[in-house]
């Protein structure tokens, strides 16, 4: 099994504060990696300097095997241009803790307008595409809705939608259900769950341990910005074998 996602010794500081501390990781195509640990552990900014949403103050991320957002010449590191860097991105699809939907635009305009505005694609093959996968996240008959006229977790399955849209090679969700009402988490994990066994790779940040346990192949612990412990899910949480992560976990099982 091949690579899709490689982190080498990321750092990443805001100002002097230090938010990823060295951090090396590996999910391989097809894996679903997820990151659970207190807030301000620095589990969304990795997230943001795969997607390049941040850029990385040191060390390298591979997608693929290609180095993202630098090119090294000489053993010296060079940032893209922005219209590469954009490129890059593509290949990665973002769902974020709040919806962030265009609210002038219905379901399936959302879904529809990257695939026009960026990949050139005809309106007429894009709203297709758009209209399979509302079916597919369960939202058939609401193409017409906009964000206003829909539920939290009805905005985020049209998130995940909209985002699958781009056809990427990794799927990357923040804290995708913490926005949610608790009657409303189950119908987006539900969506999730069908795309884990898709064998979509996937790196997930979440505080639904249950979850976490139920879909992943591979769990991190972070705190402070570096990563505690990692391994099978199930061995992580049953017996995990840090004192920080026994400490976490002890509050939230």
């Amino acid at each position: 099994m091949s690579d899709a996602v490689t982190l080498q010794e990321l750092h990443k500081f805001f100002g002097n504060y230090h938010a990823l501390r060295g951090i090396d990781l590996t999910i391989s195509k097809g894996e679903v990696c997820v990151a659970i640990g207190p807030s301000g552990s620095g589990k969304s900014t990795l997230l943001r300097c795969i997607n390049q949403l941040e850029t990385v103050s040191a060390g390298r991320v591979f997608l693929n095997g290609e180095l993202q957002g630098y090119t090294e010449r000489a053993g010296r590191f060079h940032p893209l241009p922005w219209r590469h860097v954009a490129e890059q991105r593509r290949r990665t699809g973002m769902v974020f803790q709040r919806f962030n939907l265009f609210p002038h635009m219905t379901a399936v305009q959302n879904i529809m307008e990257g695939p026009v505005q960026i990949r050139g694609q005809r309106r007429a093959e894009a709203r297709e595409r758009a209209m399979a996968l509302l079916a597919r996240v369960g939202l058939s008959g609401l193409q017409d809705r906009y964000p206003n006229q829909l539920s939290g977790g009805q905005q985020q399955r049209v998130a995940i939608a909209r985002a699958l849209a781009m056809e990427p090679e990794v799927m990357l969700f923040d804290e995708p259900t913490s926005a949610l009402d608790p009657e409303l988490v189950g119908e987006v994990l539900d969506v999730i769950k069908d795309l884990v066994r898709s064998g979509m790779t996937m790196m997930l940040v979440t505080h639904e341990i249950g979850f976490a346990r139920e879909v992943a192949d591979h769990l991190v612990f972070m705190d402070q910005g570096i990563i505690v412990e990692s391994g099978p899910p199930r061995e992580v949480l049953a017996a995990p074998q840090e004192p920080r992560t026994r400490a976490f976990l002890s509050k939230v099982l």
